[in-house]
């Protein structure tokens, strides 16, 4: 019995003891973890966090090498997080079902790790050093992680080890996640310092290329920022921004007060010569502020524009030569004009003479080709006028009410005669959509019209022309088929350049300059229009236009032009005119139509006739080109002198920007030579009108 007790109390003492190891053992083991955790603590680095947990457990598992292997999804391989191992490349791993074990918490000791899956396809360094292995996993929340101890020892790694490992568990999660979190960290830092790195010498590659110097300023306008001390030669060395414009009062006053504005600004420019050479600096700016809002200073460029201020001095020196030349050009045009118009003025009335002086009838046809000659030469005259005033910009377009479908028929009842010569169909077809009155040029209206009717019928030998205009959207389309020669698809393109027609033989066929085309197309374009064609060679032709619509200015019933009716009544008609033979052909055609005619030779015989006796006079014809005393001033005086008589001006200066000179001198109207009979008529109709009611 006391035997019995004796051994149960040994057994006793013996639990007891070992007790006691254990609980000196975890001791020891909770004493290495919390020393471990504090040297993690205090890491600078991955690396000594992963120094400092191997330290710890090379007091309890003895091995000589250890790899920590991650991955971010179930998907994907394990990588090398950490490792001893620094000469072999071995980055990737396969999990199978034993790494698949230990990630999912076991702690598994491989005695011949060659054997297993994940080791099989690793190189034979590798297998050198890790005859046995110890390896356990931990959840971490990037995705899973894994600790591989190896030894070069085989069946070295014990179940004691694997006590210590599991009882190491915390301890390997903390280092683990401490470490994939400063690799992570470590990753973004160096993904943003090689951004910072490429943006600082993109932004510097760029400032190279721009060649803009970049400054930075505080409040009181000094230096904290200067991207270089050089700019178009000129040396920056001054500590404060103002101190460089010394010399240049102005520009530092003008520069102070941008700044003072607290607003951005853009090419503010400064002149200065260096070695003289003149030089242009273009300051740009904008203010900054803190979080806070409170103004730190300004910042912004300097660029050199010293070369593309040259090349805009040079651009405006060639526009200027340009100009000049296509000044003087439309000078001698409009001289031409005036020269070929005067002669050209007797020439006409002169003929319209004759063809009332009992000529036989071979007589009269003669006569009629000579005034269809002389009428073809001033179409020609009015279009090269129009041409050089359009591609000078001195044309103007001059608006008022009209209707829009009148236009149209009135030329094709002047062109009526024309088709019938020729036994073809003239045919118009006006839509009733169309607005009875817009606000639009009338005479430009009707050039236009003229010149593509004109051509269509020039140009049609047998069969039809067609006008056919109608309201589409807010425009009038009018278009005009014929079934005339066609035009080649090649010479389309070209159709429209000034003296071009489609084929050289047809000037010499048909005649004309080529000009019609051209001006209508630019006339259209300045009425914010469009003009196309159609054509096919040996069919015909269709030409388009499309004319914006604007409504008229005033009432219907005021657009109704009243007009004059025909009077017998005798005017008295004072004539100023430095020309002998336009004196003959005036006082001719004026005393055939019933009408007294006193002729002077220049503004001031005419200025002295109506002193002595205006009352005498219902009208004054005035030309404007006269020595002596021109027919401006001539009127200018006359209105002066408070004498009301109305004058026409009489001249071959026929631009509309002419008679707007004319009627600001004091003009009642105007005639333009070669004074045409329908035209002197209907001015004469409306003096005769006038005389009567006085």
């Amino acid at each position: 019995m006391i035997g019995f007790d004796s051994e149960k109390l040994q057994e006793t003492l013996l639990d007891l003891q070992r007790s006691q190891e254990r609980e000196n053992q975890l001791r020891i083991e909770n004493a290495a973890i919390l020393e471990g955790v504090s040297a993690m603590a205090g890491a600078n680095n991955k690396r000594q966090v992963f120094n400092s947990l191997l330290a710890v457990l090379r007091k309890f598992i003895a091995f000589d090498n250890a790899i920590v292997l991650t991955r971010d999804d179930e998907a994907s391989d394990l990588h090398i997080l950490m490792s001893t191992v620094t000469n072999l490349d071995f980055n990737h791993w396969q999990v199978g079902s034993t790494f698949n074990r230990c990630i999912n918490g076991e702690c598994i000791a491989l005695y011949s790790p060659k054997d297993v899956d994940e080791f099989k396809n690793k190189s034979p360094e590798l297998l050198t050093i890790c005859n046995s292995s110890l390896i356990t996993g931990v959840k971490i929340s990037s995705g899973d992680a894994m600790i591989i101890l190896m030894s070069t020892e085989k069946g070295h790694f014990t179940s004691s080890c694997r006590r210590v490992l599991n009882r190491f568990r915390p301890l390997l999660e903390r280092a683990i996640i401490d470490i994939d979190y400063r690799e992570r960290l470590q990753s973004l830092v160096t993904a943003r310092t090689q951004e910072l790195t490429y943006s600082q010498q993109r932004f510097k590659d760029f400032a190279r290329t721009v060649g803009d110097w970049f400054w930075e300023i505080d409040t009181e306008y000094n230096f904290s920022y200067i991207s270089a001390s050089h700019i178009a030669n000129h040396l920056i060395d001054k500590d404060n921004i103002m101190d460089i414009f010394d010399g240049h009062d102005d520009f530092k006053q003008q520069f102070r007060e941008q700044l003072q504005k607290d607003q951005s600004f853009e090419d503010l420019e400064w002149q200065l010569a260096i070695d003289g050479k003149e030089q242009w600096l273009s300051f740009s700016g904008t203010p900054y502020y803190n979080k806070r809002g409170l103004l730190l200073g300004y910042r912004g460029t300097a660029k050199n524009i010293s070369i593309r201020k040259k090349r805009l001095f040079d651009l405006q020196q060639a526009r200027q030569q340009a100009e000049s030349a296509n000044k003087a050009k439309s000078q001698f045009i409009a001289m031409m004009s005036h020269e070929i118009r005067t002669p050209l003025n007797a020439v006409l009335g002169l003929m319209d003479l004759l063809s009332s002086s009992g000529l036989e009838d071979e007589q009269q046809q003669w006569l009629g080709q000579m005034e269809q000659s002389a009428h073809l030469l001033l179409t020609i005259i009015n279009d090269i006028l129009d041409l050089s005033r359009i591609e000078s910009g001195s044309f103007e377009l001059f608006n008022s009410n009209i209707n829009f479908s009148d236009s149209i028929t009135l030329v094709k009842n002047q062109l009526q005669p024309e088709a019938n010569k020729k036994d073809i169909l003239l045919e118009c077809d006006i839509d009733k959509s169309i607005p009875e009155y817009i606000y639009a040029d009338k005479n430009r209206i009707i050039q236009i019209m003229f010149n593509l009717i004109g051509n269509a019928i020039k140009f049609t030998n047998i069969g039809s022309v067609k006008i056919v205009a109608t309201k589409v959207d807010n425009n009038i389309e009018v278009s005009v088929l014929d079934t005339g020669i066609g035009i080649a698809e090649d010479a389309l393109n070209s159709l429209f350049n000034p003296f071009h027609q489609a084929d050289g033989s047809i000037t010499r066929k048909y005649g004309g300059t080529g000009l019609g085309l051209t001006i209508s197309q630019l006339l259209i374009k300045k009425m914010k229009g469009k003009i196309s064609i159609k054509s096919e060679l040996g069919v015909g032709s269709c030409f388009t236009i499309k004319i914006p619509i604007q409504p008229a200015m005033i009432k219907k019933e005021q657009l109704i032009e009243k007009k004059p009716t025909q009077s017998t009544q005798s005017l008295n008609i004072l004539l100023a005119e430095d020309s002998l033979t336009n004196q003959l052909v005036a006082k001719l055609m004026l005393e055939r139509r019933g009408h007294k005619v006193t002729i002077t030779n220049h503004g001031e015989e005419a200025i002295s006739k109506l002193l002595q006796c205006h009352r005498l006079f219902d009208l004054v014809l005035m030309d404007i080109s006269m020595p002596v005393l021109d027919g401006l001033e001539a009127t200018k005086y006359i209105r002066k002198l408070n004498i009301d008589t109305p004058i026409v001006a009489l001249t071959a200066n026929a631009m509309q920007s002419d008679q707007f000179l004319y009627h600001q001198a004091g003009m009642n109207g105007f005639l333009a030579k070669p004074i045409r009979p329908e035209e002197l008529d209907q001015m004469l109709i409306k003096y005769q009108n006038q005389s009567m009611t006085q």
